[in-house]
């Protein structure tokens, strides 16, 4: 009887042994049926979802990923648009979602680092005063002219005084500029119900040609033009013109041509 018994018990752990490591391989999952977009795995019990996701915003449809622009491949990966190298003039390329920002050397300036701050220009020089007023016949918006002559560690011209205003109207009067089609932005726009200087300090003198009035109409931003001898003109700030930087006198630069004691001109680049 003893002898049974002990069969039977021997029997019974061998199986509980066996029934485990069956029930272990059961239980394990198989390999995700898809990276991306909506897959599934199973096992002998049950079957879930997984990997249920697409990479930058990309929105699963019918099992897989609906790619948004700038990315593509089965999980949306992103497209490297700096793999074309478009920041020139050794501008760091930095990678974003369908778009790439340039992040430029202290000289250059622009969406891919094209415009150089260095730019050929004229000058007009007051030494007595510390101040240059760099005109350039490259052409941006009045913020975008503001931004640059703000690189240049400079500001839009502020002709506050008569004296800067006469001055500078003398200087651009010898250069070969079209009189027909020429504005220069110079640094004033429209703020409430008149104009301000960028200085903060409003527009007390002022150059308006003959019969225009107070020419303020609401456009919002200041230039001399042409049309007018270097008189004002006020535009829509949007308006693509040529602009006039003032600037310390700091700089020392070749090929002066001096037409009295303290007002020099040139064509150079600092």
């Amino acid at each position: 009887m003893g002898i049974k018994l002990t069969m039977v018990l021997t029997v019974l752990t061998f199986g509980v042994h066996f029934n485990k490591r069956a029930l272990g391989q059961w239980s394990s999952w198989s390999s995700c049926s898809a990276s991306c977009g909506h897959g599934t795995r199973y096992n002998r019990f049950s079957t879930e979802s997984c990997n249920n996701w697409c990479y930058n915003g990309g929105i699963i449809e019918n099992s897989y990923c609906n790619c948004p622009a700038g990315t593509t491949g089965p999980c949306c990966d992103d497209i490297p648009e700096c793999a074309s190298s478009p920041c020139q003039h050794e501008g760091t390329c930095i990678e974003l979602i369908n778009r790439y920002n340039c992040s430029c050397t202290i000289r250059y300036y622009g969406p891919n680092c094209e415009n150089d701050l260095l730019w050929d220009h004229y000058s007009a020089c007051q030494f007595e005063y510390s101040r240059c007023f760099r005109v350039f016949q490259h052409r941006f918006d009045w913020h975008g002219a503001q931004e640059f002559c703000r690189r240049r560690e400079g500001r839009l011209a502020v002709l506050d005084t008569a004296e800067k205003q006469y001055f500078l109207e003398t200087a651009l009067r010898t250069l070969e500029i079209d009189e027909n089609s020429s504005e220069f932005w110079i640094g004033a726009s429209k703020n409430g119900n008149g104009l301000q200087w960028i200085t903060g300090s409003a527009v007390v003198n002022d150059r308006w040609p003959p019969g225009v009035g107070n020419g303020i109409h609401g456009f919002g931003c200041l230039a001399l033009s042409t049309h007018y001898s270097f008189m004002w003109n006020e535009l829509y700030c949007a308006t693509s013109a040529y602009f006039i930087c003032e600037e310390g006198s700091y700089v020392i630069e070749p090929h002066k041509i001096c037409l009295a004691q303290f007002t020099c001109y040139q064509y150079t680049i600092i």
